[in-house]
């Protein structure tokens, strides 16, 4: 199973991406934060194997919160952004600060009808970066088996 957080500081935005994520197979929702500082310290506490992360957030921002993940969590992180287009000064940024994937954030309700081109990327880009850690021997963090 793959431990994803959610760190955004739009309640719908997050409750959208969970909606997704709910429905794809081998995904499960591990936390929510609603800025980059419960982000960080979210990530600490729950060791996710990925991140989504919203760029523009009150009290720490997305790029400060990548910078600090990247010291002390292996977890793949995908920026979203409703803001920033892939090839904006932000997005490249956040590339260079560590970002592993940086796409739009999916839209539409929470409803049947979530935007399904905006929730197969996010959840085709979670399960690339997943299966690639894999391949590179770094399998995704899950909790202790018992034997």
């Amino acid at each position: 199973m793959t431990k994803v957080l959610i760190v955004d500081d739009s309640r719908l935005v997050r409750l959208t991406i969970k909606t997704i994520l709910a429905r794809a197979e081998g995904i499960e929702v591990v936390g929510e934060a609603e800025n980059g500082r419960e982000g960080v310290d979210m990530a600490r506490d729950l060791n996710p194997d990925v991140v989504t992360l919203d760029i523009e957030m009150p009290v720490m921002n997305g790029i400060e919160c990548l910078r600090r993940l990247r010291i002390l969590s292996p977890a793949k992180v995908v920026v979203l952004s409703s803001l920033t287009h892939p090839a904006s000064p932000k997005a490249v940024e956040a590339r260079l600060v560590g970002a592993d994937a940086v796409i739009g954030k999916p839209s539409g309700s929470v409803s049947k009808d979530v935007d399904a081109t905006g929730g197969d990327l996010l959840v085709d880009t979670i399960r690339r970066l997943v299966d690639t850690a894999d391949t590179q021997g770094r399998a995704p963090q899950t909790q202790g088996a018992a034997s």
